[in-house]
């Protein structure tokens, strides 16, 4: 069974049940703490340590014939997080479980008293995010093949390892000939070599 999620108290629950922790989005500091809290509740229950096949990655991937010509066309894949993860005030304030009990008193307000921060979704710092930005937060692997298998590779090393890769392919205003090229691209000429890199002898 899959779960995504990248809250540290809800990765220990998956981490304790033996689930696949799937974290979308959450760039890799996100992902450490998440991971992070799974092995730790296995480690304190006793539990074996997780094998890699526990842990999933998503981030959005557009493989092109050059690294402009995959920044370019990948950045039409962000229309997901400057247009769909925007909402109505009322779908973030009033759905319980959405935040944490103990936030919710800041949530309700419309302004924050002085001196307090505003409590946000942590998606809401994605919105607006660049093609570069998102690239740099490894939430998004663009460019030529051999650039997308280095920044996949970089991420797969800085976390300790992933077992499933979930790629966000086709969003927004991506057309089905480009979508179609990005996925064709990354099936041929960067996934053996990811498969290669990273098999376990």
């Amino acid at each position: 069974m899959w779960a995504a999620t990248g809250d540290p108290e809800t990765s220990r629950e998956l981490g304790l049940r033996g689930m696949v922790n799937s974290v979308v989005l959450r760039g890799i500091d996100g992902t450490k703490r998440a991971w992070g809290a799974y092995r730790a509740a296995r480690a304190e229950a006793g539990l074996p340590e997780p094998a890699l096949d526990r842990f999933a990655y998503a981030a959005f991937v557009y493989v092109g014939d050059t690294n402009e010509e995959g920044i370019e066309v990948g950045s039409k894949l962000l229309w997901f997080l400057n247009t769909s993860l925007k909402q109505a005030p009322q779908f973030s304030k009033f759905l319980p479980g959405r935040m944490p009990a103990e936030m919710a008193p800041q949530v309700y307000r419309t302004k924050p008293r002085p001196g307090e921060t505003r409590v946000a979704r942590p998606a809401d710092g994605l919105i607006g995010m660049t093609a570069e930005q998102a690239i740099q937060r490894q939430i998004m692997f663009a460019g030529n093949p051999d650039t997308v298998f280095k920044q996949i590779m970089a991420a797969y090393e800085t976390l300790g390892g992933f077992g499933h890769l979930i790629f966000i392919g086709r969003s927004g205003y991506l057309t089905h000939k480009e979508a179609e090229k990005g996925i064709r691209m990354l099936a041929k000429e960067v996934l053996p070599r990811v498969r290669e890199a990273t098999r376990i002898s």
